[in-house]
């Protein structure tokens, strides 16, 4: 795995060797002999109570801006407290640092003024930097209060929207234990808290819990939070243009607790060991536990015209068609995980079921579409809302199209993979993140790869795959060996090694440069092309053969090296 990533590395440009901590926070000031966080330059506090004033009165800013983490009325207690001389704690300085780096990109979007729009992303730039180093310079322990707990949790979302899942994932998993250890989960807990304090408690933590939960899946992480020891009820829908996750707050708690019971029932260690019926059999459950859920999402919606009004009223017709799109390919995405762990009908002869493909080519379709509205509006674009919506979904679902192309040779299926590539090459806008922009040369990189294959079947007389998912390219896909051309990529994992796997352990490119060409060594076995298409593994940690079964170790490897790749986009790799 480590050449692999390696490998990934070079295809991506790192050439450098920071420390981890550089590569997590690059924007991080270096602090001066005697100089602390709290000496740190802040924005003008004009421009911040300008911005400040927005927030209240900017429909669109009210619905983006906080991530719903505090109210306007709790956040300026916060910033006055920073901003006035005196004592300040971390979760002070987070929480005023990350709130006023959202707040200045989300005013920079709606200004119309060139110079004020320059104004804003320089003191949006400013609280970036600040919190980066905030955040690199934060001690071990940390108090368990409710401040603490809130910065966690916007530096986890911080940490999402820059693509280090990792690092959000220490940050969620902080948030959560602290929010358990404050009792934020229980209701008999908070009998005696005030009522303004109890709500607060209670919207943090459902906030905690949502994507404590996406990451635990995204990364094969146990949750920190047990579904049974909750007994807090999510506070009762309201639509009002300021409020955005939080105006959809029981359906995204539904999916969230799909998404771990999605981990815990099948991916699991613990799943994985079940006999494949029982793991096929849950599988099936959870994916009509989503149908209804999804069915419901859709009747509330039509039921409820006037929250569309309102939506459409303060962001436009365009960014609520985007959103709408967002959420479409967060549920299909996760109906493709579903459908991976049940196998395909042996008529079929395919490694992937026909749900799983379907799913997949619905969830890309529905990505493109949102992609198409996206590059249509001309303004910069919310890149705290989008960025994550754009990062923790299509990955999956690409993998599995990639894969079935190269076990079948589908042409329609790479067609798809190559309209959501070049969709996405125009997207070049400073607000995308780092983290966006890697996915997408990523996607691109693996359109190459599969274009690669479709070229070598070709070449070979494009022989198709077996009846039961059998190496089309000779019995010991060393057949092609004579015919591969120097600048092709060397990697080319066989269909029934590679594609069982999803994108998996061996990763078909090395060193690609920015045609998509060789330019590395080959990993496998003794560095060699025969070694790598003999279908070389790199299985998951420890001996699973004793206790899992052939479907059970396929899934587990599957489910890690694609959580394997997404960390591999990390700056940590790259």
């Amino acid at each position: 795995m480590a050449s692999v990533l390696d490998s990934l590395s070079r295809t991506l440009g790192n050439k450098t060797n920071q420390q981890d901590v550089d590569y997590l926070y690059p924007n991080a000031r270096t602090l001066e002999p005697g100089q602390t966080v709290r000496n740190l330059p802040m924005p003008p506090v004009e421009s911040a109570f300008v911005c400040l004033r927005m927030a209240q009165e900017h429909p669109r800013v009210k619905f983006f801006w906080n991530h719903e983490a505090n109210s306007v009325s709790r956040f300026t207690e916060f910033f006055l407290k920073v901003y006035s001389p005196g004592d300040a704690s971390y979760a002070d300085l987070i929480t005023v640092n990350a709130g006023l780096y959202w707040l200045f990109s989300e005013c920079k979007n709606v200004v119309a003024d060139p110079a004020t729009k320059a104004h804003y992303r320089e003191q949006a730039t400013v609280c970036r930097d600040n919190l980066e180093t905030v955040l690199s310079n934060l001690p071990f322990h940390l108090p368990s209060n409710l401040d603490t707990t809130s910065s966690m949790f916007m530096a986890a979302v911080y940490c999402i929207e820059l693509c280090k899942p990792s690092a959000a994932w220490n940050f969620i998993t902080t948030a959560s234990h602290m929010s358990q250890t404050l009792g934020m989960h229980n209701v008999v807990a908070m009998a005696h808290d005030a009522p303004e304090v109890k709500a607060l408690k209670i919207r943090l933590f459902w906030l905690i819990y949502i994507h404590e939960k996406a990451l635990s899946l995204r990364l094969g992480r146990s949750s920190t939070i047990r579904d049974g020891d909750v007994t807090v009820s999510p506070p009762a829908t309201e639509w009002r243009a300021e409020i955005a996750v939080f105006a959809q707050l029981g359906q995204w708690i539904e999916l969230a607790r799909l998404q771990g019971m999605v981990y815990d029932q099948i991916y699991s260690p613990a799943a994985l060991i079940q006999p494949q019926a029982i793991r096929i059999a849950r599988a099936r459950r959870l994916a009509s536990e989503l149908e209804a859920h999804t069915a419901r999402r859709h009747l509330d919606l039509e039921a409820n015209t006037s929250k569309i009004s309102v939506d459409n009223q303060a962001l436009g017709f365009d960014l609520v068609d985007i959103l709408d799109h967002t959420n479409s390919v967060n549920h299909l995405s996760l109906f493709c995980l579903i459908y991976r762990a049940i196998p395909p009908d042996p008529s079929e002869g395919t490694i992937f079921s026909k749900e799983c493909i379907e799913s997949a080519r619905q969830a890309l379709e529905e990505h493109r579409r949102c992609m198409e509205v996206l590059i249509k509006v001309e303004e910069e674009f919310l890149e705290s809302y989008i960025n994550w919506a754009l990062l923790q979904s299509p990955f999956v679902p690409f993998t599995v199209l990639f894969c079935h192309v190269v076990e079948t040779g589908n042409q329609a299926d790479l067609d798809r993979l190559g309209s959501l590539v070049e969709i996405l090459q125009p997207v070049s806008a400073d607000s995308f993140s780092t983290g966006v922009k890697k996915e997408l040369r990523l996607f691109k990189v693996l359109y190459d790869v599969a274009c690669s294959y479709m070229k070598l079947r070709t070449e070979a007389g494009n022989r198709p795959a077996g009846a039961n998912g059998a190496n089309p390219w000779g019995p010991d896909g060393n057949s092609l060996l004579p015919q591969l051309p120097v600048q092709q990529p060397a990697l080319l994992p066989t269909p029934d090694s590679a594609c069982q796997q999803g994108i998996s352990s061996q990763t078909p490119f090395t060193g690609l440069d920015g045609a998509g060409m060789s330019s590395g060594a080959a990993f496998g076995e003794s560095g060699s092309v025969a070694g790598w298409l003999s279908g070389v593994s790199f299985p998951m940690s420890g001996d699973l053969s004793m206790e899992v079964d052939q479907q059970g170790a396929e899934l587990g490897n599957w489910l890690y090296m694609n959580n394997q790749m997404m960390r591999a986009l990390e700056d940590s790799y790259f």
